[in-house]
């Protein structure tokens, strides 16, 4: 116990406050026109049903998600898509690299 009464009055030493990543930016094609009439296709096709069902699935779509992504050559269409929930799109989203993680 009298240890931690000593380190109470230590400053942190690293100052964290600039250390913060840039927001993420969606990219522009997400804002149009044609990628909402796409997305609600997709939802609809899909009975806004989740694709993927993984764990913590909420089972309710309300994202499509591209199959073979866009950075990866894959096409804006509704064959390369598929309605997903927020937790399974969570859980697949890209890392660092680029490659998508987890399964589906």
């Amino acid at each position: 116990m009298a240890k931690l009464t000593r380190l109470k009055g230590i400053a942190p030493r690293l100052d964290t406050s600039s250390a913060r990543l840039p927001p993420k930016t969606a990219d522009a094609y997400y804002h149009t026109s044609a990628w909402r009439d796409l997305r609600e296709q997709c939802l609809v096709r899909d009975g806004f049903v989740c694709q993927l069902a993984l764990p913590g699935c909420i089972h309710t779509a309300t994202i499509a998600d591209h199959i073979v992504s866009r950075r990866n050559g894959g096409a804006d269409d509704l064959s390369n898509l598929r309605a997903v929930c927020r937790p399974c799109d969570n859980r697949l989203k890209e890392n660092h690299l680029g490659e998508r993680r987890g399964r589906g």
